[in-house]
């Protein structure tokens, strides 16, 4: 099931302008999670805003419980896909056009999944704005798939990595987009009942861990 028919030995030519390309993407996407990270800090309340009426942190902190719970979520699921990005990266020798271009769609939809977060606080847990965040995170996982099996069938990966690594990886992957997935109808019943739907991800890490051996 995981072995994969792979093409043709690249040419010099097109060996060098993937190396290339993989070290242009590396800079690029860990740039990108940098801002993401730095977007998602900002989601704390500003001191100077005019409308902060606190006058000591434990006031500011206890008033804001629902931004600091959306900020360590947010920081959690961006940081679990930072992980597994440079995870694949770090196996691949070379990248390509095709392979490039699907990793900065996934790094779109990381943003557009952040946009939603600060969407749904404005409008106080709108249940579109959940939903969009389930889809965001799911097609950004989805999207981490595909790229590792174009790239092992395109052999864009090390000759170090195994049949068995693969699989490994193959299943690692799959709980953060399928959580996504069981959250969505999860969005209609608040914010509360759809963050706690994400907790699906800890048995299924569980149960796909136990499969990848």
């Amino acid at each position: 099931m995981f072995k994969i028919k792979k093409k043709a030995a690249a040419t010099n030519a097109e060996l060098e302008r993937g190396k290339e390309i993989l070290f242009s993407l590396k800079i690029l996407m860990n740039v990108l999670f940098t801002l993401l990270i730095f977007q998602t800090f900002l989601i704390l309340p500003r001191p100077e805003d005019p409308d902060l009426e606190y006058f000591t942190l434990e006031q500011i902190f206890a008033e804001n419980i629902p931004k600091l719970t959306v900020m360590l979520v947010g920081l959690i699921l961006i940081g679990i896909y930072w992980i597994q990005i440079n995870k694949q990266l770090g196996n691949l020798v070379r990248s390509s056009g095709v392979h490039a271009s699907v990793g900065l769609a996934q790094m779109v939809c990381l943003m557009l999944y952040l946009y939603f977060v600060r969407f749904d606080m404005e409008f106080d847990g709108l249940s579109i704005a959940l939903q969009m965040q389930s889809v965001f995170l799911a097609l950004a996982g989805l999207l981490g798939v595909f790229n590792w099996f174009y790239a092992r069938s395109n052999k864009l990966t090390s000759d170090q990595i195994n049949d068995s690594e693969e699989k490994r990886m193959f299943y690692q992957m799959l709980p953060e987009p399928l959580a996504a997935l069981f959250s969505l109808p999860f969005a209609t019943m608040g914010g509360e009942v759809w963050s706690l739907s994400f907790l699906i991800i800890l048995p299924l890490s569980f149960i796909f861990n136990k499969i990848s051996k």
